[in-house]
């Protein structure tokens, strides 16, 4: 059972992005955790269709690469959500998954239960701009209706002024940061 799934939406492998969830990765490894790290870039995830199917049934109609998502997410304690900022939102790569994960909603409308249980949700973002509050507000709202999909957040880590490949690789601060929380969520899970 994996017990932490890295899902990373940049386009760019080994970029900001990755460099932070490795560390996170890295934080976690010193406890002997499983952990499964996903490049969404390299998966055939289409949209959802908006056919309401996964309203009355366990699944999605769409026959993809994300049905391994979802048995991933369903067996994982934390899921990590890495992405870089393109125009004021996530990426495609991450948008895609995102709209897909709809089929985790409330099985029971009445009782608004998420069909894998609660997850902890922890959001990995970078942006090239300057101040790390610019997109607060997209943040909170992306991991509130996550929330309503059983991910409840626990922990977003920003990296800013991260236009080119590598620059994460400077802030020893926030890779200390990403290592640190790898090690206490590792804990959490063993």
């Amino acid at each position: 059972m994996t017990k932490i799934l890295a899902l990373v939406g940049s386009p760019r492998k080994g970029g900001n992005v990755d460099t932070i969830i490795d560390e996170i990765i890295k934080g976690a490894k010193s406890k002997d955790v499983e952990i499964k790290k996903i490049y969404l870039n390299d998966l055939n995830i289409k949209g959802c269709q908006g056919c309401l199917y996964c309203r009355k049934n366990p699944t999605c109609i769409v026959d993809d690469d994300m049905s391994k998502i979802y048995k991933l997410i369903k067996d994982a304690e934390y899921i990590i959500i890495g992405t870089p900022v393109y125009i004021c939102q996530v990426s495609a790569q991450t948008k895609l998954l995102l709209d897909r994960l709809y089929p985790l909603t409330e099985i029971d409308k009445f009782r608004h239960l998420p069909r894998f249980g609660n997850k902890k949700l922890i959001m990995v973002y970078t942006q090239a701009a300057p101040f790390s509050f610019i997109f607060k507000r997209y943040f909170k709202y992306t991991a509130k209706h996550l929330k309503g999909m059983g991910l409840t957040h626990y922990k977003t880590l920003i990296s800013t002024k991260a236009f080119e490949k590598g620059t994460t690789k400077s802030n020893k601060k926030l890779l200390e940061k990403a290592r640190v929380l790898g090690q206490v969520i590792a804990k959490d899970v063993l």
